[in-house]
């Protein structure tokens, strides 16, 4: 009888990982006390963009990127935020220069991973073999 589980406990593992990958190789995180189990990508952008402040329930959102050069960035921003790192950095020097906002901190992974821990508002995107233990791995979908 356990033999007969192992094929499909494999199969769920599998599964999840090919979800991750195609992801782009990242996981988007939130502090375990938010309620969203899922979002979209288009609410991902709004709140990584700053056009949005709150997440869907309506508390305050407090996103974190990881460092521009960072190639788990890249594949979040091609992915999520439709253009590639650089162009989200420009949009931010934009952004700065009309006076009209700041971006999101940048941090190292492990930073990131510490803020959302510690900040209720938290979310980030970490690499998918991230120690995200403590937190809430959000389903991104299209």
């Amino acid at each position: 009888m356990r033999l007969l589980r192992f094929p499909f406990m494999v199969a769920i593992v599998l599964l999840a990982a090919a979800n991750v990958w195609a992801q782009g190789g990242y996981k988007i995180v939130v502090n375990p006390s938010n309620p969203a189990t899922s979002m979209s990508k288009d609410e991902v952008a709004r709140i990584f963009l700053k056009k949005s402040t709150k997440f869907s329930d309506g508390r305050s959102a407090s996103p974190v990127d990881l460092a521009v050069n960072s190639s788990i960035r890249e594949n979040f921003s091609k992915s999520v935020l439709g253009k590639p790192a650089s162009a989200v950095d420009a949009y931010w020097q934009q952004q700065i220069f009309s006076g009209r906002d700041i971006p999101p901190p940048q941090k190292s992974e492990s930073a990131a991973i510490s803020f959302v821990r510690s900040n209720e508002n938290g979310i980030a995107y970490v690499s998918s073999g991230a120690d995200a233990a403590g937190l809430k791995v959000i389903n991104v979908s299209d």
